[in-house]
Parts: structure tokens; C-alpha cells; sequence
């Protein structure tokens, strides 16, 4: 129960809400008794022989009472129902600003089927816990003891005649309930498991046919299917078993009450009224613990969503603003690494280390080197989206001293896989600004990435929808669009990751000059595999495979010497010869 308290706090933040609702349920509970007893009454008195004038005020009575019930249920739901709705749109909300604020390492180790589980069901089971559940709680809290009370008033011995249905009932419960846990849990993650194939496969469709998988995905598919199924069917179970128990043991009260009433009705010992509110009122009783027993069954999965949610939400941020911040100032884009190192968790060895360099504010730095010699990880700790050891200092100031707010705002960060949004190409690139942009804007940015003559060919030009992830472009259109996306903030550090991989040479080319003709503005910082992009650059980093730096220099000092700058240049130079040819 005690990871559902957190949230039952935020429910109960609703305090007038919540206590107009909470008033409203005993009102339409004692309406509805009042309805039985009101007819049942005139039964009797219809019995005994006394007049019929009385029945048209009885019926006024009896609308009035209806309309009494109706309205105060209406309200009860609007108010309780609705607090939980807003403890949902709250819930989603933090939930979402959270995932956003955690650290790339929690998303490159969580699934996103999961993580979408998590947002959506786990926070439906809650608030249903929270809204109907609470609400039929106190209902039952109201009706139950009030019509017992009713029952006993009338008649004890058929009274306790319920006490035996309602003692095997409250132990099925107790039995029952730590199976609808255990296997509400394993339901909850075998629907996390599905969500997350479901989004690896529709994320990663070209592949799966590029490589002629569908069969292989759908069978893994049909297996988490299958599991997700069976653990749904001893769910299942278990829940049917507890409403059989709860129903069961209305219908056996049912047979004692006409039973015994029956024969007592037939010795002049019950009157006809008294029968039919104890049957009414046995209606009154059971209903309520039946809704009870379904509440029983969303418990346990209620308590395993607020579980994974808490874990989520509990989830801690190593990177966080300083207490200190540096005084706001204008970035000029200096930098300067000393001894910089990351490891991952749980790796044998640092993806890169020991790098050292200094760029001036307007300079420009390659950083090359073969796959996995850290280049990717170097320039995230640049950005602050990795906490890295050693030292690394943006205009003089340690970069944990930035809020990371401004340190971010001053990088145009262009990542490996140039992940675009399922919008406009304009939209796209409108989200790289603080505001809105112009249309000269737009236009000029789309010149600047040499994707100027492609939109002209575009269906609706730059307010062309580009698909999930930017699926109806080329890769060199995806890269030019984020680098577009980058430069729309007019950044004082551009970082660009391997940005220009899949561009033809006469568009690197032109890309290249148009970024380096505005480097006396703006540093940039260039990873790449294809070393004609940083021929240019002021100084060149070259990694190690064990994330060392092997060699430092401009482009003409690294080709003076021998190591893998030279020998890389003259294959790539070569396979560059032979593809003209």
C-alpha cells in the first residue's frame, strides 16, 4: 500500500473538489434506502387494508427521492472522477518533464515500449484506483452498515442469516488477493515487453524488411504475445474466481432470505413490506461488496503500476544546475579540455581519456579516429549530457558551472543519427530557435544547408510533412535539415557529430565553406570518419582506439607524419580517385 500513498496525496491536494464529492455520497446512498423503505412501508399499509388516497403523494415522494439520487450521483461522479482526472494530467505531466530532464545513460538503457507503458496504462490504473475506486469505497462504506442496520431493525434472526455469506466472502478475498497481485505485475510487464517490440519493429521497419525479417519479428512478436496472454488468462482467472465467490455468496443469501421470509410471510409473521426491503435491501448490501471484490482485483495492479512509476520518478539526475552559477554573460565559445575522461557503467575501460586541447572563441577542431575510439561520447560531455572526469571549460568558467540551460543555448549540437520529427521541414527547423522564424529566415537557412534547389521540389515546399523521424528524406536531406535545425539558433559553438557522413563531397564541400566563412563568430567543433571534413579545421584531435589521443596538429602536420592520418587520408584519397573514374 505504500508506494500508492504518494499518489493518494496528490489526490487528496483536491480538497474542495474532493469534499463537495465526498458529501454528495451518503446523500444519494440514504436517498436510495429511503426509496426501499418508502415503498415498503406502503406495502404494508396496503396490507393491512388502509385506504389508497395516500399513493399519490407516495409517488411524489418516491420522484422526488429518484431525482434526489440521480442528481447527487451525477455530482459525486463529476467531482471525483474529474480530481482524478486531473491527478492523471498532472501525473503524465511530471512523469514526461521527468524522462526529459534525465540523462542520456537512462535512455540508452531503458525501452521505450517500456517507458511508454509506464506514461500511459500504469497511470490509467491508478487513477482508476484512485477515482472510481475511492468513490465505490465510500459508497459501499455509507450503504453496507446503513442497510444492515435496516435489516436488524426489522428482523435479527434473518438479519444474521447474511453474516455467513459475507464471512466466506471477506476470507475469498484475503485468499485471492495475493494472486491478482503476483500476476497484475507479471501483466504489467509482459504489456511493457509487447509495447517497447511493437516500437523497436514499426521504429526500425526498414530494416526488418531490408534484411527479410518480418516472419522472424512476427514470430518473436506472437511468443511476447503469447506470454502476455497467459499471464492476461491467470489474471483472469484469479479475478473470476473472486467475482464467482462474491456473487455466489449474494445468490446463497438470497435462498435463506426467500426461504425463511417466504415461510414467515405465509405464518403472518413478516409482512409483505418488510420482505421486500429485505430483499432490496440485500440488493443494497451485495452490490456495493461486488464493486468492492472488483476493486479488490484493480489493487494489485494499481500497487504495481504506482511501483513502476515511483521507480521512475525516484530516478536521480547526476547532472544538475550548480548552486553557484557563473554571472550571466555573453559566450564568446573558447574551450578548453584538461586530462578529460568518461567511462560508461559497468565498462572495462574508458571510452576515451586524458584528452587535453584549447580552442579559441571562433576557432575550429576535427576529432577523428576509428569507430569506437570515443569521439560520439567526447562531444556529449561537451554538451553536459554525460558527466565527464577531468576538466572541460567554456570561456574560462568549468562547464558544472553553467546552468545548463545557457550551456546548451550556446551549442547548435548536430547528433549522429539526425533524428527529425514527424512534421513540417519548416517545423523541423523552427525547433532549433527560441521564436518563431521569418520566412527570409527559413529561406536563408535553407541556403546555408544546400538544401535550397530540394525544397523547391518539394510537394509544399519548406511546409512539407517529412514523415515519422524524417522517413521520406534521403540521409544527406536528414543531416542538411538537423545542421539547418542547428544553425537556426544562431549558436556560438557548433557541434556537429559525424554530420556530414551520408553527403555527397560536392555538398560537404559547400557546406564546409559556408560553416567555416562564419567561424570568426562561431567555434566549431567537428567529429567525422571521413577526414576531407576536418581538413580544414584549426587543429585536429586524433583518438586511439583505447580512447587516447594519438597525434595533435593541423591537417599538413598530422600528413608529415606517419600513423593512422596518414594512412586513412591516402585509402580514403584513393577510394576517392577510383569513384571518379
Amino acid at each position: 500500500m505504500k508506494p500508492l500513498l504518494r499518489f493518494f496525496t496528490r489526490f487528496l491536494r483536491h480538497k474542495r473538489q474532493l469534499l463537495a464529492g465526498f458529501a454528495c455520497i451518503p446523500l444519494a446512498q440514504l436517498a436510495d434506502i429511503g426509496i426501499t423503505v418508502v415503498i415498503g412501508t406502503a406495502l404494508d399499509r396496503l396490507q393491512k387494508g388502509e385506504p389508497a388516497d395516500f399513493l399519490p403523494g407516495l409517488f411524489g415522494i418516491i420522484l422526488g427521492l429518484s431525482l434526489c439520487k440521480g442528481l447527487f450521483r451525477y455530482l459525486q461522479r463529476w467531482w471525483i472522477v474529474a480530481v482524478s482526472r486531473y491527478v492523471e494530467i498532472e501525473l503524465k505531466q511530471e512523469l514526461f518533464d521527468k524522462l526529459v530532464s534525465l540523462p542520456l545513460s537512462f535512455h540508452v538503457k531503458s525501452r521505450s515500449g517500456d517507458v511508454v507503458s509506464r506514461v500511459t496504462s500504469d497511470v490509467e490504473n491508478i487513477r482508476m484506483f484512485l477515482g472510481p475506486g475511492v468513490m465505490y469505497t465510500l459508497g459501499a462504506v455509507v450503504m453496507v452498515p446503513a442497510s444492515i442496520a435496516l435489516l436488524f431493525t426489522h428482523n435479527a434472526t434473518l438479519a444474521l442469516t447474511m453474516l455467513l455469506p459475507l464471512g466466506l466472502m471477506a476470507l475469498g478475498m484475503k485468499f485471492f488477493t495475493p494472486r491478482l497481485h503476483t500476476w497484475s505485475e507479471a501483466v504489467q510487464e509482459s504489456i511493457a515487453d509487447l509495447s517497447a517490440r511493437a516500437q523497436e519493429n514499426f521504429s526500425g521497419i526498414r530494416v526488418v524488411k531490408g534484411y527479410g525479417r518480418e516472419q522472424e519479428q512476427a514470430r518473436r512478436f506472437e511468443a511476447a504475445s503469447a506470454r502476455n496472454r497467459a499471464n492476461q488468462v491467470e489474471l483472469g482467472r484469479a479475478r473470476g474466481l473472486t467475482h464467482a465467490l462474491t456473487h455466489a455468496a449474494n445468490d446463497s443469501t438470497f435462498v435463506v432470505i426467500l426461504v425463511i421470509g417466504g415461510w414467515a410471510m405465509i405464518d403472518r409473521d413478516l409482512p409483505a413490506g418488510q420482505l421486500f426491503q429485505f430483499i432490496d435491501l440485500t440488493f443494497k448490501v451485495f452490490w456495493p461488496l461486488i464493486a468492492l471484490g472488483w476493486i479488490a482485483g484493480m489493487y494489485p495492479r494499481a500497487l504495481a503500476s504506482a511501483r513502476r512509476i515511483e521507480e521512475l520518478l525516484n530516478e536521480r539526475n547526476p547532472v544538475q544546475d550548480p548552486l553557484e552559477p557563473r554571472p550571466a554573460q555573453p559566450v564568446r565559445g573558447e574551450w578548453e579540455l584538461s586530462s578529460l575522461s568518461y567511462t560508461y557503467p559497468g565498462a572495462a575501460r574508458p571510452a576515451f581519456q586524458g584528452v587535453s586541447v584549447r580552442v579559441r572563441a571562433g576557432g575550429s577542431l576535427g576529432i577523428v579516429g576509428p569507430t569506437g575510439a570515443g569521439k560520439t561520447t567526447l562531444l556529449l560531455c561537451l554538451c553536459r549530457m554525460l558527466e565527464a572526469q577531468g576538466e572541460a571549460r567554456l570561456d574560462g568558467v568549468a562547464i558544472p558551472r553553467w546552468k545548463l540551460r545557457e550551456l546548451r543555448a550556446a551549442l547548435g549540437y548536430v547528433p549522429q543519427d539526425s533524428f527529425l520529427f514527424s512534421d513540417t521541414w519548416r517545423a523541423n527547423v523552427e525547433f532549433g530557435a527560441d521564436a518563431p522564424l521569418g520566412e527570409e529566415r527559413i529561406r536563408e537557412l535553407a541556403h546555408l544547408c544546400a538544401m535550397d534547389g530540394e525544397l523547391a521540389g518539394f510537394p509544399d515546399g519548406i511546409e512539407t510533412r517529412i514523415g515519422e523521424r524524417g522517413v521520406t528524406l534521403s540521409g544527406g536531406q536528414r543531416q542538411r535539415t538537423a545542421i539547418a535545425r542547428a544553425l537556426a539558433r544562431d549558436p556560438r559553438v557548433l557541434v556537429l557529430d559525424d554530420a556530414l557522413s551520408a553527403v555527397d563531397t560536392e555538398t560537404e564541400a559547400r557546406l564546409l565553406a559556408t560553416i567555416q566563412g562564419q567561424s570568426a563568430h562561431r567555434t566549431v567543433i567537428l567529429a567525422a570518419h571521413r577526414l576531407s571534413s576536418v581538413q580544414r579545421a584549426d587543429q585536429i584531435l586524433v583518438l586511439g582506439r583505447d580512447g587516447r589521443v594519438e597525434a595533435q596538429g593541423t591537417h599538413a602536420e598530422l600528413l608529415a607524419q606517419p600513423g593512422w592520418y596518414r594512412e586513412t587520408w591516402q585509402r580514403q584519397q584513393a577510394q576517392s580517385e577510383l569513384a571518379r573514374l
